[in-house]
């Protein structure tokens, strides 16, 4: 029995922590053993705790060699950011092989403390300064523990539109989504945005929906299982949680042609040269007039999700990755 201890910082929602639950659960249980060690609590501490052990320590992990002489692992698993050294991550080595998955678009940290290293997609691997450095290993989601159960008119959509949906990322292109709703022209067209931002320039409810609160994640899916299209322009991102939220439910993505976006959307989209608006505006223009385009989308999205992101085929992955690191001594 191989004994993992994970360490996916406070149990929040993330590409981390839920890409850990998503795997972690589907190890083989007659031969892995893993618990759980958060930074804090967050809104994914009852799925944990439902399905392993979990003791909470504080931010930056300060307790680690306390929990890791108590707990025993074979092997430490963290999931920092990447970029940069971690403190907790060079404490740990010294008693326990450790191992990490890197969440950003950026070079491996801890590179002389760690056994080895997973990165989430071919871009950050093609970051790394020796090919050797990682294994890429992609982002799953398992929706079969989510109910979509929520419709258009729960959100306030209306029922005889297509709706153009996106979730608020906190950064700039944000507003390329709504300069879009603001421009675009198709009175069978309504805008949709889940976002903590408070926009000032609101220009008709009849035109866009804005949500501002939080969303479970029954909900969140329920929300993508209401959209036609999914228009998310963004940047810099290392895999991208929501394209595979996206594709979960058959939906075509429209999003931008930059950094790991072309592998994971595939041919389940449409990009866009980077920041170019206009053209996601022409874009989205050609997939509103084609249902039978949005179909063909979001079913090969779909299709790949299904082939590519399953727990259970990243499980074994995992598997392949910590039995190697432990044959290497």
């Amino acid at each position: 029995m191989i004994h993992i201890l994970l360490c996916p910082h406070v149990l929040d929602y993330g590409g981390a922590q839920l890409g850990v639950l998503h795997w972690a659960k589907h190890l083989d249980k007659s031969r892995f053993k893993v618990t759980i060690l958060a930074m804090g609590k967050g809104g994914l501490s009852s799925r944990f705790e439902s399905v392993f052990s979990v003791f909470y320590d504080d931010i930056d992990y300060p307790n680690i060699l306390e929990f890791i002489k108590k707990i025993k692992p074979d092997i430490l698993h963290a999931c920092p950011p990447g970029g940069k050294s971690i403190e907790y991550i060079t404490k740990a080595a010294g008693l326990v092989p450790v191992t990490q998955t890197s969440m950003c678009p950026r070079v491996v940290g801890n590179k002389g403390d760690v056994s080895g290293s997973v990165v989430i997609s071919e871009y950050v691997l093609s970051l790394q300064e020796d090919v050797e450095d990682a294994v890429c290993i992609d982002l799953p989601l398992d929706v079969s523990g989510y109910e979509i159960k929520y419709t258009k008119e729960y959100f306030g959509l209306p029922e005889n539109k297509l709706i153009i949906g996106s979730l608020g990322n906190e950064r700039k292109e944000n507003a390329h989504f709504m300069k879009i709703a603001r421009n675009f022209k198709n009175k069978d067209v309504h805008f949709a945005i889940k976002t903590n931002e408070k926009f000032k320039y609101f220009f008709g409810r009849d035109k866009i929906t804005v949500i501002n609160r939080y969303l479970d994640e029954d909900e969140k899916l329920s929300f993508f299982n209401c959209l036609d299209v999914f228009l998310y322009p963004t940047s810099n991102e290392a895999y991208g949680l929501v394209f595979l939220e996206a594709m979960s439910q058959k939906v075509p993505i429209i999003s931008y042609e930059d950094t790991a976006m072309p592998e994971v959307i595939s041919k389940g989209g449409v990009l866009a040269p980077l920041n170019d608006i206009n053209r996601l505006m022409l874009i989205l223009e050609d997939l509103v007039k084609s249902k039978d385009k949005r179909k063909r989308l979001g079913q090969f999205g779909y299709d790949l999700f299904r082939n590519r992101n399953s727990p259970e085929v990243i499980a074994k992955k995992y598997e392949t990755f910590f039995n190697n690191i432990l044959r290497k001594g």
